[in-house]
């Protein structure tokens, strides 16, 4: 979801954004127009042709059947919070890593005490979430508590050399942050589809939209 901050953020955040109206990697169409054409310049049988061209291209398209962007803004929103279920189990992986990796107290409170933000944070704002929109703001505020958590992790040099080590074994699924790493990719495979399959629709949305200009021209010249 390419979006990695750091233990958490290196596996949690899809995104943190400084506010809802800010661009989401995921959420916001990356979608730019390919079919830009100076309809009113064109003679009657270019338009033809570039018509057949598109009508064709929907013909082997297999997202010119999606009923609207109302759906696929609902699939896109069930695979974040899917995503999310698996993402707020952090609160229990953090319970493991203080055991696994025998930290010192130091480390082990700034631990808990993020823990202690993650829970208010999801407790809070996640019941909110009704809709893509509310799921930024929600997006938002957890990926401000990571990149917090990131800072308290570059303080000391123990914290750097624990941070080190999580680094490392987010690769390892035999440890506790490898296993909560494996999920959190597992889980984002699911997002990426539903977002090029979202990106196909914008562009199945936009080919429409010049055949339709086109088809105006064409009467408008008959």
């Amino acid at each position: 979801m390419k979006y990695i901050f750091f233990i958490i953020t290196l596996l949690l955040s899809i995104n943190s954004n400084s506010g809802t109206d800010e661009p989401h990697p995921v959420i916001d169409s990356n979608y730019i127009s390919k079919y830009s054409y100076n309809i009113e310049n064109m003679d009657t049988k270019e338009l033809e042709k570039t018509k057949l061209i598109l009508k064709n291209y929907l013909d082997k398209s297999k997202v010119n059947n999606v009923e609207s962007k109302k759906s696929m803004e609902k699939k896109l929103l069930d695979a974040l919070l899917e995503y999310d279920d698996v993402r707020i189990q952090i609160t229990r992986v953090i319970d493991e890593i203080i055991d696994e990796y025998n930290v010192n107290k130091e480390i082990e409170n700034t631990l808990l005490s993020f823990k202690s933000t993650f829970k208010n944070i999801i407790e809070d704002n996640r019941p909110l979430v009704k809709n893509l929109r509310d799921y930024k703001a929600y997006d938002f505020r957890l990926g401000s508590a990571y990149l917090a958590m990131m800072s308290a992790f570059h303080e000391t040099e123990d914290s750097k050399k624990f941070y080190s080590r999580l680094v490392k074994d987010k690769k390892n699924d035999t440890t506790s942050i490898g296993k909560y790493n494996k999920e959190l990719q597992l889980s984002q495979a699911n997002i990426n589809l539903v977002k090029q399959n979202m990106e196909a629709f914008a562009e199945i949305s936009d080919i429409k939209i010049v055949i339709t200009k086109i088809e105006k021209e064409i009467s408008k010249r008959d």
